[in-house]
């Protein structure tokens, strides 16, 4: 081919290009490659082996599908940790503190409500069955393992903060382990009107019932705590201290306390100096000894003396025998 027809060759294929550009496709020119392409040689690869098949096993949630022995293990266990649950409960709630009974009978029922001595009251069919105070389920959470959390707390937060009045509060508990897994959860409500609008107290209260139905729910301790620990003795308290004696019968000429009745305000006549550093120091240790509080004590020698001891430095040495 000479230098004109390549020429003249272009010039065609130059042509063409723009014609077809002008038309809005777009022509690509190819050549084919003189070189050989190399084509490695395959090599037949070795067969798989074959899977060896395994048994089909139905998954299952239920423990009663588990085998005997599994079952009867699992069995075992649960029934090893609730005894030594039970065991730490009886060593490590305190009556009176962490849980107790309430005195429901009416004064018309018991005369020991009509005279304020319900303490000495030994009718178990006055009392309620044993429940579990905040105390109580805050150790038996700890103990656990235990985390509260209270998912819809947030929600009357930002109601309050937004001016909503609220009537009813209605909280949600959730006990979580510690990899955050919710085991146990439960509800408590109080009415805002219970409080006289005061919705601090309000959420506290329903925080505290909601924790403690949780805590009730975890490992079955409302089984507990209706027979096991119900079983346990009720120990009567014999300090005079927190009880308030029977009152004494009214007469025309003079009113005389019943037999084998003291009180500080029949006392004070009987010797009218105070006290001193000793005999103080000796009541106050008698006091923690038995479990009351220096307040409880002051608020019952209030009542008793018609409001003339505020203190336990104004008593009296009689007033100070007859507690």
């Amino acid at each position: 081919m000479g230098l004109a027809d390549k020429i003249r060759e272009n010039h065609e294929l130059a042509a063409t290009t723009q014609q077809a550009l002008r038309n809005g496709r777009r022509v690509i020119r190819r050549i084919a490659e003189e070189t050989p392409i190399s084509v490695p040689a395959v090599i037949e690869a070795q067969p798989l082996p074959q899977p060896v098949p395994i048994p089909h096993t139905a998954i299952t949630v239920s423990p009663l599908d588990l085998p005997a022995e599994q079952f009867k293990a699992g069995l075992d266990r649960r029934k090893a940790n609730r005894e030594l649950l039970m065991e730490w409960l009886r060593s490590a709630l305190v009556d009176g503190v962490d849980f107790g009974r309430i005195h429901v009978a009416s004064k018309e029922r018991c005369p020991f409500a009509r005279q304020g001595r319900v303490k000495d009251c030994g009718d178990s069919h006055h009392w309620s069955k044993p429940s579990l105070f905040k105390p109580g389920a805050e150790k038996i959470t700890g103990m656990l393992g235990m985390t509260v959390h209270y998912p819809s707390l947030p929600d009357y937060e930002q109601a309050v903060l937004n001016g909503i009045v609220l009537t009813t509060v209605m909280l949600r508990c959730e006990l979580r382990d510690a990899h955050g897994r919710p085991v146990a959860e439960g509800v408590g409500a109080r009415s805002v009107g219970q409080d006289y609008g005061d919705i601090n107290k309000t959420l506290k209260m329903a925080e505290k019932s909601a924790h403690i139905d949780a805590t009730l729910r975890l490992a079955g301790l409302s089984e507990i705590y209706t027979q096991d620990i119900e079983d346990r003795p009720v120990v009567k308290e014999e300090v005079p201290v927190a009880s308030l004696p029977p009152k004494p019968r009214r007469s025309a000429k003079s009113a005389t306390p019943a037999s084998g009745a003291t009180s500080a305000n029949s006392a004070t006549d009987a010797t009218g100096e105070q006290i001193g550093k000793e005999a103080l120091e000796t009541l106050r240790q008698e006091i923690r000894h038995y479990g009351f509080t220096e307040k409880r004590v002051l608020s019952w020698l209030f009542k008793t003396t018609g409001g003339s001891v505020t203190k336990l430095d104004q008593l009296t040495q009689g007033q100070c025998a007859s507690i």
